[in-house]
């Protein structure tokens, strides 16, 4: 019984669906879409100029948005920049220890001001190791000792989102001189 009901309303349903659309087809798209489209095809062919001058328009102006859109991205310097000053500012504080220095090209670093420094920090039982390229920050870093406890400042919702040092706070411990 309800197998024939449904039978019934799934053929009425249909029906009703291609009868609305050839009413559609033959009202709506014949009428209004073809003759449209026939309108555009006439009036390029008629004035291919004013054509062009609109699809150079069109293309210029797509392309001074993708370039307004691409110059406002920020380098990876800025973006690096913007991410220790937040951490700096919003950052929980935990200690830590200094592992290692290096260079760039990841050799030993002797110099006073290393250019990476390689730290390690537990939160929760989980241990965090990490490095920050520090070699736009020499002056932050001047004088920093392997052998002493630091305070490393990272994301409460990424804790391996951290820093040691940023241009207004510096989490080592500094020789006095």
């Amino acid at each position: 019984m309800i197998a024939l009901a449904a039978l019934s309303l799934h053929r009425t349903v249909i029906s009703f669906l291609r009868h609305a659309a050839r009413a559609f087809h033959a009202r709506l798209w014949k009428l209004y879409a073809v003759s449209a489209w026939h309108a555009s095809l006439h009036a390029i062919a008629e004035h291919p100029g004013i054509t062009a001058s609109i699809v150079g328009g069109v293309v210029v102006a797509a392309g001074g948005i993708w370039w307004f859109v691409v110059s406002r991205r920020p380098t990876a310097e800025e973006a690096e920049r913007r991410r220790r000053e937040y951490l700096s500012a919003k950052g929980r504080i935990t200690d830590g220890l200094i592992l290692d220095a290096r260079t760039l090209n990841g050799g030993e670093s002797l110099e006073p001001t290393p250019e990476v420094l390689v730290y390690s920090y537990r939160l929760a039982g989980v241990v965090y190791n990490c490095a920050q390229d520090v070699s736009m920050l020499p002056e932050q870093v001047r004088g920093y000792r392997l052998d002493q406890p630091i305070q490393v400042r990272y994301d409460a919702r990424h804790p391996g989102n951290s820093i040691l040092v940023s241009e207004t706070w510096s989490g080592l411990w500094q020789r006095n001189s």
